[in-house]
């Protein structure tokens, strides 16, 4: 009797998690298909719901918390099926050594280590969508003597899926990797420009969007 009941038991679990199982691939693939077929607001959702778990995730084992920081700053530019830009905000790293404070990483050192992690983020880590290119802008973000806040950029690249594949993420430096994007750093050189030819803009997405919804709306 008490096998039996175990049995039915085991197999009433069984039935449980391959329906939730199935569920989940058939969540998959719809999210998927939406978003190819170039359903802006699901995309919109989901990277909400991406950026959302990246900030409430624990930052993995030796992450400084510089460049930790940096990653939760992350807001979206634009987006579509195929292209993704997002700044985010970089500090230097300041840590209490000795009891003294010291910095031992500048603002652009951070930036490198932030930015080569936020485009592995993007084009390895959204679930159900794959961007051919990411563009990660980086800033440091300060007040002026009025007390008004400021930005300067330190640092823009854009990487292709192509290119990125080849990097070395395991080994290589973050400016190792740099080097072998489209970037522009600032330090010992002249501000760079993100808005420069860049990758995607909100402006032209906005457009697109429209565009489309006009296209359905006059085929009713």
């Amino acid at each position: 009797m008490g096998l039996g009941l175990a049995i039915i038991g085991l197999l009433s679990i069984g039935v449980v998690l391959g329906f939730m199982v199935i569920q989940a691939m058939f969540a998959a693939r719809k999210w998927r298909s939406v978003i190819a077929e170039g359903d802006h607001p699901a995309l919109m959702e989901l990277l909400d719901q991406t950026f959302d778990a990246w900030r409430s995730a624990r930052p993995p084992k030796g992450t400084p918390p510089a460049d930790w920081r940096a990653l939760h700053t992350a807001a979206l530019i634009a987006a579509d099926r195929e292209r993704i830009r997002v700044s985010i905000l970089a500090e230097p790293d300041v840590r209490v050594v000795a009891g003294q404070r010291d910095e031992v990483a500048n603002e652009y050192v951070v930036a490198r280590r932030a930015t080569v992690r936020m485009v592995e983020r993007l084009l390895y880590e959204v679930p159900y969508a794959s961007f051919e290119a990411a563009q990660v802008d980086v800033n440091l973000e300060y007040r002026d003597a009025a007390g008004a806040t400021l930005t300067r950029c330190l640092l823009t690249t854009t990487a292709r899926r192509d290119v990125a594949a080849m990097s070395d993420w395991e080994d290589g430096e973050p400016d190792e990797l740099l080097a072998e994007w489209e970037t522009q750093d600032g330090e010992g050189r002249d501000e760079p420009d993100p808005n420069l030819a860049p990758l995607i803009t909100a402006d032209e997405v906005d457009a697109v969007v429209a565009a489309e919804a006009a296209l359905r709306e006059a085929s009713r």
